[in-house]
Parts: C-alpha cells; structure tokens; sequence
C-alpha cells in the first residue's frame, strides 16, 4: 500500500541500543514525512532497518522536502549513531531552516551518542567546497574590520570555502560548540561558543583571519581557520540576527598572543 503520511520523533531519542540476543527481525518505513523537530522534517523517508541487537541500517530521505540525504545508523554506546550525507550542503540547511545563505558543497554530518547521558550526542560536520553569500552577521563582522574586497565576494558570487568542519555536543537545551573552522583562499574563520535550543540565543567568539593563503604561515601559532594576521569577534543575541563585537586590539597578533582577548574554548566531558 502507500506509505503512512506522517510519522513524529519528537521528544523520542534515536534508539536505545536494545537487547543482545536474537529476534528483531528487518523493519521497513515508508513515509511521506518523518518530523525530527519542531523545525526539522525529511520527506519521503524510506529505510530499512534491523533491530536485532539495535538499530542498524540505512535510509533515504529530503530534508525540508527539497533536500536529498542518505543516511546510516548503528549501535553506538547505549543508543543509535547516525551518519548524513547530501551532495547539496546549502540545500539541506535551507531545507532545516538552519541557514539561509549557503549555497552548494557536500554534507557530512555524524552524530554519536554520549555514553551514559541520555539524549546527548557528539557532532561532527564536515562541509567541502560551499559558498557563503549575504550573512548579515558576516558583513557586520567584515565591514568592522574594513575588508571590501571580501565584502564584494559576499555581495556577489559569495565567499568560497574549500572546507568548513565543526565538533559540537548536542544535549535537548543547548548546542555546545567546540571547534570549528570555515577555511578558504580569501579567509579563514574559527569560532567557538554556545546556543541555547529553547530561546533560540547564541554567544560565540572567534577569530577572522583575512586573506588565508598568504596568512597560512599563522598555522604555526594557531587554531585551524585562524592565520598570522585576525581579528578576535564576538557573536551574542538571536541565532537569526546576533549582535556583533570585534576587538580592534587584537589584530595583527599571532594566535598564541590573541588568546589573551578571548576566553577558553568550551571543555565537554567525554
């Protein structure tokens, strides 16, 4: 027959790892649509599954119903890891409503869960060959620092990105991210912080480094993302729209001296 309209997971976690012994035989879905969130649905959600000491398997899908993914999931520390992959990076965020200004490149997204912390999980997300076009907190941020031709970059065909990679834990009140760089010909940025899921508030620091190939040589002293020659930022307010800090003081600095103008990046137990 044709498959169920809708199925909800909300407020249900990926799956408990299950039992040891035998039975839980394969398990096929078919939905027109599979709510993950509030804000985050999959359309067309197709997978096949077994059960018998977990849940393993793969499934297709279109996140926000214009996106294709692929995914896998295996059992991992009392709960269900899952691994996303797309060949359209801009399409899946649009189709999550995460945001709105990329455009091209591939998704990789793995979630793992936290042992012994229910409803947490470990994120890694790597994005390869994407465009940054029109982000209103990243023209705040360039034209604090008076950086045109980048500025033109963005007005225009979008600022190139050979590599953006993010670690992040995810709990149900807050993203805590660790890490993450975007890294590419014209610049390279690094940022870390925290945004809460229920307010839909963020504050995050970084460091903004102009012109990253020529600026390569900073790697010596500093994060991935961040060059000789930064600038230290600070982004705090709506996810949508935050309010944006650059210290001026901290420019033309090598990293291990700019680390004086931030704080600790944020430490999760593993």
């Amino acid at each position: 027959g044709s498959p169920a309209t809708q199925l909800d997971m909300r407020g249900a976690p990926l799956g408990a790892a299950g039992g040891s012994g035998g039975g839980g035989g394969p398990v096929e879905v078919a939905v027109n649509r599979l709510q993950v969130t509030d804000k985050i649905a999959i359309g067309n959600f197709q997978g096949k599954f077994s059960t018998a000491r977990g849940i393993n398997g793969t499934f297709t899908g279109a996140v926000g119903g214009r996106a294709p993914i692929q995914g896998d999931v295996v059992p991992q520390n009392g709960g269900t890891a899952i691994r996303i992959r797309a060949r359209d990076a801009g399409d899946v965020l649009k189709g999550a409503g995460v945001m709105q200004n990329i455009e091209d490149g591939t998704f990789d997204l793995t979630l793992v869960p936290v042992q012994g912390k229910s409803g947490e999980y470990d994120g890694a997300l790597k994005i390869e060959g994407t465009r940054m076009q029109k982000n209103p907190a990243v023209v705040q941020l360039l034209d604090g620092i008076s950086v045109v031709g980048i500025i033109d970059q963005l007005n225009g065909p979008g600022i190139f990105f050979s590599e953006v990679e993010a670690r992040f834990r995810m709990t149900p009140q807050q993203i805590i991210l660790t890490r993450s760089s975007a890294t590419g010909p014209s610049m390279g940025i690094s940022m870390d912080g925290y945004a809460n899921l229920a307010t839909g508030m963020m504050d995050m620091q970084g460091v903004l480094s102009p012109i990253y190939v020529i600026n390569g040589i900073g790697q010596l002293f500093s994060r991935k993302g961040e060059g000789l020659i930064g600038f230290n930022f600070n982004l705090r307010g709506p996810v949508a729209d935050p309010a944006v800090s650059v210290n001026p003081l901290s420019v033309f600095t090598p990293g291990m001296f700019r680390d004086i103008f931030r704080r600790p990046p944020p430490q999760v137990s593993q």
